[in-house]
């Protein structure tokens, strides 16, 4: 295929850089549009119709959305790329959550815009009013088809943004996340123009527990193009009212490894432009490390009386040439009942060309018994940028296993100079006993290397990998719940939901494994377990995310009066992101809490009837709870200041404090400074309850300061200082009689 971006030519306007408010306007000149894309999460989305959603995107979000020519028996979609300029796909949901509220469309388009270019849009789907419930899906009464959510005419002056190589996806290869399947982001020279339409409809998925929903809960969507010249990619994106994520749009489909949905048009170039199609790269992955975590969903739960357990096989194999072999060994003991469910996860990592160490996908011949089988299932990821090695899980869904040991030989299929590293495995075993209570486990498999890439643009918070369960649990019904992991690689940390433990993981081999009662901190519904590599694995390796298990025993919950074994009714303490451009977390404990709840932060204009402190204030807060039975013991705030605000009122991070307004007066909170991200100084303020506050410097606070992290990013993304009666929009665009002004940025 030929580079379009580097056939056609770009006109560039004369430039003016204006400063406002301590802020310069990050705005681009093109042939169209002009707003440079302020970031990859948290910030407001401009839409085709002028109004803005915000687009929060903090975690990974990549596993629920796709885009599927067939909704009914391809729900999770399919990579398509046509030359019909007109057609019709749909976009689908399969996450465990089983909706999402609002469905955002992102058309982009490769190159130069023609003047008569138009793109004519028709989207059909459900409506309903968001219910305010976290998590809760609509009713079936409450839900409505609609033939025709939105219809208009998408035209060259809709592409507001300036052209970029990616889309927004969060913490997912910011700044290069591929825009359709198989491109190579590292490409500046190809650049797209984007527009987003709010198509004023929702998706269900199965999840929703409704049935009987026309094309599967889908949107459907109709286009037609006139006068594309080039390349049009689309893409999905999910805005919820209510989520673990907060409000925002937080979701879009996955364009970059193994389950990837998209859907592409080919233009119809004028006579002698050659081919229309950009270049991309073959794999879908790009020159961004590929070390950051993402997520992974279990699907819906099963339930019997009886009992699960996760337990790693026996022995390594070690690294594998073409042509030579490991053996391994597991046995599925002789417990109590009926074994029901029995699935080998074989762990593959470091798989590559030993000449040049290109990363390949592993070629394997498994024998189990002496009988050679394939894998059900199949996942890899790259441990770092596109020609990274390989890591691979396969899974094996055993029938008929015998007593005794199983022996598994693995053998280098590769004909060339192919390596591999054989980790070791895993085995689920699933036995039903109707002496036993009854169970719930669900099940996340999969394969995610992850590792601190400074130099990559990855650090601590983004290494990350989460594991989904988003079954609804009754937990004044559920008596323990064990988490079970499998990894491999360097150690990490292990977290569920609001907890993580330093020494869980326990290394047997290169496998590691984990066995945590987490009944303390178990939520309702969506439960989160993170595997988050250290500063140790980012020197020693990478730490594979392989295989999570999540078992809930039903059964009367412990009382405070068992001792140790009380859990059901210890404090509950939940983290929640704020829908805030100040304030990033609220994380709040609850006594005896076992139903869901919500944290809500406002901003207030003045302090109101109450008399203002005795210091300067960057924001005043409310801060409540909605759902709760009780009055918090304790909760942790966190915000973050932009620097041109405190070096205004000549304050060190030091002198920032958070103060909570008790009685008739202000008492500064016990605060930490952090680090400086994305151009704001961040800060953390502990409060034994709820109130007004007032972000405020006050001087001889001394607030414990954090070492800066040493790749913390520039400052130049700051918003402009505010007082405290106004809000801090993080991009000012302003338009004077004098002329427009613009800026040019060639990275983000």
């Amino acid at each position: 295929m030929n580079d379009i971006g580097k056939k056609m030519g770009r006109s560039l306007l004369a430039l003016v850089i204006l400063l406002l408010a301590a802020c310069a306007v990050p705005v681009a000149a093109d042939d169209v549009g002009g707003i440079t894309m302020p970031g990859t999460s948290n910030f407001d989305l401009q839409l085709s119709d002028g109004l803005t959603k915000f687009f929060k995107f903090e975690g990974g979000g990549l596993n629920a959305l796709h885009i599927s020519t067939d909704p009914e028996s391809e729900p999770y979609g399919q990579v398509t790329t046509t030359e019909e300029q007109s057609g019709i796909f749909y976009l689908t949901n399969t996450g465990g959550r089983g909706f999402t509220d609002d469905m955002i469309l992102m058309i982009a388009i490769n190159g130069t815009i023609p003047d008569d270019f138009a793109l004519h849009i028709r989207a059909s789907g459900y409506q309903w009013t968001p219910t305010p419930v976290v998590n809760a899906p609509p009713a079936a009464d409450e839900v409505e088809y609609v033939d025709g959510t939105y219809e208009g005419t998408i035209t060259k002056d809709n592409f507001v943004y300036s052209p970029q190589t990616w889309k927004p996806a969060g913490n997912n290869q910011p700044g290069a996340y591929p825009i359709y399947y198989g491109q190579d982001v590292s490409d500046g020279s190809n650049p797209f123009h984007t527009v987003y339409i709010d198509l004023h409809a929702g998706t269900l998925g199965e999840n929703s527990l409704i049935e009987n929903l026309r094309d599967n809960g889908a949107v459907k969507i109709e286009y037609e193009f006139e006068n594309l010249p080039t390349y049009a990619s689309f893409n999905s994106y999910g805005w919820c009212n209510q989520s673990n994520q907060g409000l925002g749009i937080s979701w879009t489909n996955r364009v970059s490894g193994v389950g990837s949905s998209g859907y592409s048009v080919v233009g119809t170039a004028p006579p002698g432009a050659g081919d229309v199609s950009p270049d991309g790269g073959s794999d879908g992955t790009s020159d961004a490390s590929g070390l950051s975590g993402n997520e992974m969903e279990a699907p819906t739960g099963k339930c019997l009386h009886g009992s699960v357990s996760l337990l790693p096989v026996a022995g390594t194999g070690g690294n594998l040439a073409a042509g030579e072999r490991a053996t391994l060994t597991f046995n599925a003991g002789n417990g109590t009942g009926t074994l029901k469910t029995a699935v080998f996860y074989l762990f593959v990592s470091d798989s590559k060309k030993g000449e040049d160490g290109t990363g390949t996908e592993p070629q394997l011949t498994v024998r189990i018994d002496g009988k050679t089988v394939e894998p059900d299932e199949t996942y890899t990821d790259r441990a770092g940028k596109k020609d990274a090695p390989v890591a691979a899980t396969y899974v094996f869904k055993l029938e008929g296993i015998r007593s005794g040991d199983s022996a598994v030989t693995v053998e280098n299929a590769g004909t060339g100079d192919e390596v591999c590293t054989i980790d070791g495995g895993a085995l689920l075993l699933v036995r039903e006993d109707p002496a036993l209570p009854e169970i719930i486990w669900q099940v996340v498999a999969g394969c995610d290397a992850v590792a601190i890439d400074e130099e990559g643009g990855v650090f601590e918070d983004d290494a990350v990998s989460r594991a989904i369960f988003d079954d609804s649990l009754n937990l004044d019904q559920t008596a323990a719940a064990r988490l079970l992991v499998t990894g491999t690689g360097s150690a990490g940390i292990l977290g569920f939901n609001d907890r993580e433990w330093t020494d869980a993981l326990r290394a047997e081999g290169s496998v590691l494994t984990a066995d945590l009662d987490v009944l303390p901190v178990l939520f309702p519904r969506e439960n989160i377990a993170m595997l988050r590599a250290t500063k140790d694995a980012a020197s020693g390796g990478v730490l594979e995310s392989r295989v999570a298990v999540l078992v809930t025993i039903s059964g009367t919950p412990p009382s405070s009066g068992d001792g140790d074994s009380g859990s059901s009714v210890a404090p509950m303490t939940r983290a929640f992101i704020a829908d805030n451009p100040i304030v990033k977390k609220v994380s709040v404990t609850l006594p005896e809490q076992r139903t869901p709840f919500h944290v809500e932060v406002r901003d207030l204009e003045t302090a109101g009837t109450m008399q203002a402190p005795d210091a300067p204030v960057y924001r005043y807060l409310d801060i409540g709870l909605s759902g709760a039975r009780a009055d918090p013991t304790s909760l942790v705030v966190t915000f973050r200041v932009p620097p041109s605000w405190m070096e205004e009122q000549g304050l060190e991070p030091r002198d920032v404090t958070l103060m909570r307004y008790t009685g008739s007066t202000w008492t500064p909170l016990a605060t930490d400074a952090g680090s400086v991200r994305d151009g704001y100084q961040e800060f953390s303020a502990s409060s034994d309850g709820l109130s007004i506050f007032a972000i405020a410097g006050v001087p001889g606070r001394d607030a414990q300061v954090a070492q800066e992290r040493a790749a913390s990013g520039s400052t130049g993304n700051e918003v402009p200082a505010t007082t405290p009666q106004q809000s801090s929009p993080l991009w000012v665009v302003s338009l004077f009689a004098a002329g427009v002004v613009l800026l040019i940025r060639q990275k983000i």
